[in-house]
């Protein structure tokens, strides 16, 4: 460990400690990066998963398979089922190695703006950071975007002179990519632009050039892929589904969240607390390099403005800000740790602090090890393990409850009582028993929003799947949980009749898995 021995201004004794805490870190995430592969799908990655396999199957999201996020969310699910098949743990696998180049890039830049040990500690921070949202909201496009936008920015900000060509093309290519998982992404643009204009000492010629060529890079993805939706004839689903049905229906759907109590709940986070005199303080040291500091602030406002856009303040909007507030506030600990030889009193208050954040962000991570240590290792009850899992988001009834170990059994119970051409719907936001089912789907809608959230889709949609249900009517029939409200399954039947008696017609009630109901097809 020489890197730490060469670490300036601190004692010998201090790198002791820091190769036990190395140490320490290194098993940790490795006990919780193995844990983490047998982690279950929450319900958004069995839409993500299902939508995904339209890649693989040879179709096209929007087209074949209804989801509003952008073309980009779903090629993660496409190469892990590639790759590994229809799995949990396939996609688990292929989010480790997103978040280890995350990571790795988040060190890198870290370490060239204070030094090497903090760069170290910062990306295991990231990734536990990370790791702490949990089971349903890790492997995520959210999460990845955020990766993307590391990539993207850490050359530019970790640079000593003028942004170089190459860089600024990289981070423009990123940030288009990084837009079409959503398009209020494209924001985050303003990060290279701002390094662009404040760097000292170049010419207007050449910020000119690099200005321009930040925007084509960043047009060339979104070029390319409307192309190609374009010529397998999907672009005009593709801008529905995508675009207008997120503007027209799902953005004016009220959550009730006034945009001050959305904010402060964020801010309020123990987290984000403990880390805002630090943020001050890392802004205060960035004082003199403007060309960081600001592109910082570029990349916070961007995502301010990202989840105002959004108007739902959900956990996971918040998340692509991580890696741009953890940054600060670790140029802010590493500033009170090069004060400690004169200030003792600073280096006590860097060490609490980031003890009491690795803390906070450990806790979550550390017990869904205990679990699988527990479930999977003493009692080898892989059932019970995954019974654990299960979502109740505020307001839903326990009828209501997603649970992951019903939508495996569900999953496994349909495979084995149909043949692989005989078809499942789902009424209900059970795209993950759909997924790993794996029949085919005799319509696009992956889940049930679509059909039940009013708007000016919603007639058009309904028309669209009784067509295809009635065209081919399939051998099961699903009705599980509602996709937002706490209303009871039969109310949501009653609110689509034409689909309500279409089922009491042609099924029978089956059997059920906690909140899901299985009916199957009376000819069967």
């Amino acid at each position: 460990m020489r890197w730490i021995d060469a670490v300036t201004a601190r004692p010998r004794s201090l790198a002791y400690w820091a190769r036990i805490c190395f140490g320490v870190a290194v098993l940790a995430t490795a006990c919780h990066a193995l844990a983490s592969i047998a982690l279950p799908f929450g319900w958004d990655h069995g839409i993500m998963a299902s939508v995904g396999s339209s890649y693989v199957d040879g179709g096209l999201p929007y087209v074949d398979s209804w989801d509003m996020k952008g073309p980009v969310s779903y090629l993660p699910y496409a190469v892990a089922e590639l790759l590994f098949g229809r799995t949990m743990w396939g996609v688990r696998i292929f989010d480790l190695v997103i978040i280890g180049a995350g990571c790795f890039a988040f060190y890198r830049l870290v370490a060239a703006l204070t030094d090497r040990a903090t760069g170290i500690g910062a990306g295991f921070a990231f990734y536990f950071w990370i790791a702490a949202g949990g089971w349903f909201f890790t492997a995520t496009p959210e999460v990845w975007a955020t990766v993307i936008t590391i990539i993207a920015f850490a050359p530019i900000l970790a640079g000593r002179g003028a942004p170089s060509l190459r860089r600024v093309i990289l981070a423009g290519l990123l940030v288009g990519c990084v837009g079409l998982v959503k398009p209020v992404y494209w924001s985050f643009g303003i990060v290279p632009l701002l390094a662009i204009a404040l760097t000292p000492g170049l010419a207007l010629t050449r910020r000119t050039s690099l200005t321009i060529a930040t925007g084509l890079s960043a047009a060339l993805p979104v070029a390319l892929t409307i192309a190609y939706f374009a010529l397998r004839g999907g672009f005009w689903q593709a801008l529905e589904v995508h675009l207008l049905y997120s503007l027209k229906s799902y953005g004016a759907l009220d959550t009730g969240t006034n945009p001050l109590i959305g904010f402060a709940a964020f801010f309020s986070r123990p987290t984000i607390a403990l880390m805002l005199p630090f943020l001050a303080l890392g802004a205060w040291n960035l004082r003199g390099r403007p060309a960081v500091l600001w592109p910082i602030a570029g990349w916070i406002t961007a995502n301010f403005l990202a989840v105002i856009l959004q108007g739902k303040f959900y956990y996971y909007h918040w998340v692509p800000l991580y890696p741009a507030l953890l940054l600060l506030a670790v140029i802010g600990v590493a500033g009170l740790l090069r004060d400690q030889s004169e200030k003792r009193t600073s280096g006590f208050i860097a060490v609490a602090a980031s003890l009491a954040f690795f803390a906070q962000v450990c806790a979550l991570p550390f017990y869904d090890v205990a679990k699988a240590g527990y479930y999977l290792g003493l009692k080898r009850a892989p059932d019970l393990y995954y019974n654990s899992y299960s979502f109740l988001p505020g307001g839903i009834t326990e009828e209501q409850n997603y649970n992951a170990a019903d939508e495996l059994a569900a999953a496994r119970y349909i495979a084995a009582s149909s043949a692989p051409d005989e078809g499942l719907f789902v009424w209900g936001n059970n795209a993950t028993l759909a997924y790993l089912a794996d029949r085919p789907n005799p319509t696009r809608f992956t889940f049930e929003m679509p059909l039940s959230l009013d708007g000016p889709y919603r007639p058009g949609y309904r028309a669209e799947a009784m067509a295809g249900l009635t065209a081919d009517p399939p051998a099961f029939v699903v009705v599980g949980i509602n996709w937002r409200t706490s209303e009871p399954r039969a109310d949501t039947l009653e609110a689509f009749p034409q689909f309500a008696a279409f089922l009491e017609a042609n099924y029978s009630f089956d059997r059920s898995f906690g909140a899901i109901d299985i009916y199957r097809r009376n000819s069967r």
